[in-house]
């Protein structure tokens, strides 16, 4: 945010940067617009607005969660003809929100109910119950539950209360307020929005976190009239404590651990953005994020070391784990420095000797080698038609007792790497590439079981991660495949046969799917699913809108909003069929996602979950 002047007194610069793109809009919203830029004082002086602050109940499995998670955001009706209108008034929203997070957080002196000029409505902030989760843990939880009891209160009271509920102790530069707009509709004079709060702020030192959805209410204003807001609620809730001072979560020791090498100091350290400039074309490097890396005792020493994969122009490394935690560069008395373009790697035993092989995907072919024990490696076997492949993964899908491979192919043209594909149709792409299931045949030989195997069925999809489950809990291990561009799959393992149980068990979860990972979330010996997507402010933004591919029908619509809404998660119900039990403040919403993991981070017996999220940063960073 640009550095302002007062705590309250600020030219309001809605439309400073789309002013240029009003042609075509309707006249009373240019004049909106121009007036905006014109008036000098701050508008949030003139709001008149109600604030309403509500429950989250996370139980994480609440039937009001359920209900309103999944179908809440399945429709969306509007008056708004065009999306440019609804990106104007959003625009507005933006700005008026982006005045009242400064004011919050740099508000030094308390106003009192003089400073506003009109009388606001008000619950009583003093009346709320708490329910502390993860007690004894390193993170506390807490569920805030307020009453409904309004109350007249002052533009100056709203304020110090709440600064007092998002913990924004002084002049704290720590602390953050941050909305992001992502559903704009209109009705006979007003405008509903809504936005998700994230905010960090400090109680004696300890940081706390909160998260809600906020929905608010303004007036829709015509000629030179300023939008006010009405209402303002935050009908979810959730706040996180750390418990100890300066102990929040991970710290970063790849500098400490990988810094002793010069791969580390002439490669890692560099980053992408230097080795774009760097690398020659004809070497296809691909710097799309899609290199990933492997874990696993690779010289039987009882200690996990490193396999990373690089883009093409750069070596694949692999780290030997030492005994104080450092890691040494051993990939080229390993055999596996090779410059091809790598996209993901497997340490796990294929040939059941007891030591860790390796299996990568690179832009030419899938390499199998052997692992002598001593951590060098021969290559084995030399798949060329399994050309760019992605996230390949180890199952003994048949229980024959070796360990079978499932690459994913992504693109169909595997040369095509770093040219992003066209899928078609965009929600629903059957264009992709045809995934592979090798079957281990012994001593590091395989077949390709894909046809007998029955994973051909709808092998077209835009695939990019697989994970593998025993979900029904028959004994042998089902997959699912989350698939970018249109509905992820369910597979159901039946003696080594797979059928797509995508529909009737309800775990179609259709978006841009970029992971999987499934876990044992509510203890009931059922294995959950956690599906990473995607959640675009602007795709919940102009999708709704009626200019939005007018003759897109309704069920179209409803997939391509449910494309945009992010993450999933489904619990399993021990009868072959999942619910949705997303809460779109929480587990739902991590931005562009990526990969997730699920593990008990903090001990406390409960699984949690990590998400790797993030895609090109612009300097406008309140949207992807």
């Amino acid at each position: 945010m640009d550095q302002k002047k007062g705590s309250l007194a600020v030219l309001p610069q809605i439309f400073r940067r789309a002013i240029s793109h009003l042609g075509g809009y309707p006249p009373h919203i240019v004049n909106f617009a121009y007036v905006m830029i014109k008036r000098t004082r701050c508008f949030i002086f003139s709001i008149a607005f109600s604030v309403m602050i509500g429950a989250l109940l996370f139980s994480g499995c609440s039937e009001k969660q359920e209900s309103s998670a999944s179908d809440a955001d399945a429709t969306v009706s509007t008056e708004f003809s065009t999306t440019e209108e609804a990106e104007v008034w959003s625009a507005a929203v933006k700005e008026q929100l982006s005045e009242l997070a400064y004011s919050l957080l740099e508000l030094t002196e308390p106003l009192s109910k003089d400073d506003s000029l009109k009388t606001i409505t008000t619950i009583d902030f003093k009346s709320k119950d708490q329910n502390e989760r993860n007690v004894g843990s390193s993170i506390v939880v807490r569920d805030l539950s307020y009453s409904f009891s309004k109350t007249p209160m002052g533009l100056g009271d709203f304020f110090k209360e709440m600064r007092s509920t998002l913990h924004f102790e002084g002049e704290s530069k720590e602390s953050h307020l941050k909305f992001k707009v992502y559903r704009v509709q209109g009705d006979a004079g007003t405008l509903k929005t809504r936005q998700l709060l994230t905010a960090s702020g400090f109680r004696e030192g300890k940081n706390i976190r909160s998260q809600a959805v906020v929905e608010a209410v303004w007036t829709r204003p015509t000629d030179d009239e300023f939008p006010e807001l009405l209402s303002f609620s935050m009908p979810n809730l959730m706040q996180s404590e750390f418990r100890e001072k300066d102990a929040e979560g991970f710290e970063d020791i790849a500098p400490i651990v990988l810094g002793g090498n010069d791969s580390w100091s002439q490669q890692l350290e560099l980053g992408m953005n230097h080795w774009v400039r760097k690398i020659d074309e004809v070497l296809k490097p691909d710097f799309l994020g899609y290199h990933g890396v492997a874990l696993g005792d690779v010289d039987g020493d009882g200690l996990e070391d490193l396999h990373l994969c690089q883009p093409g122009g750069l070596p694949n490394l692999l780290f030997r784990q030492e005994k104080d935690g450092t890691m040494t560069d051993i990939s080229a008395v390993a055999g596996i420095d090779w410059l091809d373009n790598s996209t993901a790697a497997l340490l796990v035993d294929l040939d059941n000797d007891g030591d860790k092989d390796l299996a990568v995907a690179t832009r030419t072919a899938f390499l199998i080698l052997e692992n002598d024990g001593a951590a060098r490696f021969t290559l084995r076997s030399t798949f060329k038609e399994i050309g760019s492949g992605y996230s390949p993964t180890a199952s003994d899908y048949d229980l024959d007792g070796d360990l079978d491979l499932l690459i994913l192919r992504y693109n169909a043209n595997s040369r095509e790497v770093g040219d992003f594909p066209t899928p078609h149709p965009f929600h629903d792409a059957r264009n992709g590439g045809a995934n592979v299931l090798l079957k281990n045949q012994g001593q590091l030989r395989f077949s390709d079981a894909t046809q007998e195997s029955g994973l051909d069925e709808a092998n077209f999809r835009f695939s990019f991660a697989a994970a593998w489950e025993d979900y029904d809990n028959d004994g042998d291990s089902d997959l699912y495949i989350a698939n970018d561009f249109g509905p992820n799959q369910l597979l159901r393992n039946d003696d080594g046969q797979f059928f797509d149980t995508s529909v009737e068990s309800m775990s179609q979860d259709w978006g841009f799917g970029m992971s999987a990972s499934w876990g044992d979330l509510d203890r009931d010996g059922n294995m959950d699913l956690y599906v990473s997507s995607m959640f675009s402010g602007a795709g919940n933004l102009v999708i709704p809108q009626d200019d939005f591919n007018p003759s897109m029908p309704q069920k179209t619509r409803e997939r391509y909003l449910k494309m945009v809404r992010g993450n999933s998660l489904m619990r399993n119900n021990g009868s072959g069929g999942f619910t949705d039990i997303t809460s779109p403040m929480n587990e739902g919403y991590a931005g562009w996602a990526w990969g997730t993991g699920l593990g008990d981070f903090n001990n406390d017996g409960w699984e949690d979950i990590y998400v790797a999220n993030g895609y090109i940063s612009q300097p406008k960073k309140d949207d992807l």
